[in-house]
């Protein structure tokens, strides 16, 4: 249970960084055009998302990690 959490985790964490990452490009590309009015937005969402993102794919490896580190053998 405990693993199928931790990947979904890491799995939209890494999601919300790509889309993150996505919209920053645009807002760096935007700069140059005639959407200065929007940009202010663009920035918020884009280090909001990255922000979200990295702490939902932290959260999701400690939580591995955590669940790694049991006392109990591998059971193949």
């Amino acid at each position: 249970m405990r693993s199928g959490v931790a990947a979904g985790l890491m799995g939209v964490g890494g999601i919300f960084c790509s889309f993150g990452a996505v919209i920053l490009v645009l807002a760096l590309i935007a700069r140059n055009g005639d959407f200065r009015g929007e940009l202010p937005a663009m920035w918020t969402l884009a280090t909001g998302s990255l922000v979200v993102g990295a702490l939902m794919f932290v959260l999701g490896y400690l939580l591995n990690r955590m669940g790694r580190s049991s006392s109990r053998p591998n059971a193949a």
